[in-house]
């Protein structure tokens, strides 16, 4: 009843945006993803670098630390792909 006074609607509407904004599209993964691929012995900082130079997106070295692993990407797993 709460809802049908508030909205005049008996259905929520569902929110589209849910938590925060991104800083890297998936393109940008996918730009990451390839370099890790390319060469897994990158370290976190040369990402930074390669992300900024080539990509003009300034991001922390967390940001991209938390977005491979998102991905699935840790250390084990780029040790797998060069084998």
């Amino acid at each position: 009843m709460k809802l049908w006074r508030d909205t005049g609607d008996v259905i929520n509407q569902p929110r589209t945006a849910r938590g925060r904004v991104r800083h890297l599209d998936r393109e940008d993964i996918d730009y990451l993803l390839q370099l890790v691929c390319d060469n897994p012995d990158y370290f976190l900082d040369e990402l930074v670098d390669l992300t900024q130079t080539n990509r003009f997106i300034s991001v922390h070295l967390t940001t991209i630390f938390n977005e491979l692993d998102r991905a699935g990407m840790s250390r084990k797993s780029s040790n797998a792909l060069l084998q």
